[in-house]
């Protein structure tokens, strides 16, 4: 199981915005897609904290898919799914399966300020495919992208 300091100090921070953005829908069931997990340490966290998400944690790594297992393990996690190999620079057909219209909300938590600017650029576009009608793509980190952000942005029509 891998252990981020990073991820331990901004999860109830993380949470909090989570909560602030989802509160009003916390009556229904909702899907959500966390690319780039990392350690598997935010998604659980989330999971144990917010019951009507079901979480979809994907990474490239396999070494960070384990550590995902591992973390749903440890925690008997019981809203998320087994973690799934997803490359956010490819097209959203290559999203692991996920449908159209899928998701209630897509995190990603310093994702874009360690990828390629290929990856900011899937994160918007496959965004703009793969969630619902109003919902939320959250991305959290500092970015390199500068002016290039409102260029991706547009073009996924987010």
């Amino acid at each position: 199981m891998l252990l981020s300091p990073a991820a331990e100090r901004s999860q109830e921070g993380l949470l909090s915005v989570l909560w602030e953005l989802l509160e009003d829908q916390s009556h229904r069931e909702l899907f959500g897609l966390e690319l780039g997990s990392g350690t598997g340490q935010h998604v659980v966290h989330f999971a144990q904290e917010m019951p009507f998400v079901m979480w979809q944690p994907s990474d490239i790594k396999e070494e960070a898919r384990n550590s995902i297992r591992a973390y749903i393990g440890a925690t008997k996690a019981k809203k998320v799914l087994e973690p799934v190999f997803l490359d956010a620079s490819e097209p959203w057909e290559k999203w692991a399966g996920l449908p159209r219209s899928s998701c209630d909300i897509i995190i990603a938590i310093n994702l874009l300020q360690y990828s390629p600017f290929s990856t900011a650029e899937g994160v918007f576009k496959g965004s703009g495919q793969i969630l619902k009608q109003n919902g939320l793509l959250m991305t959290y980190g500092e970015s390199r992208l500068g002016s290039s952000r409102h260029r991706c942005a547009q073009t996924a029509g987010v």
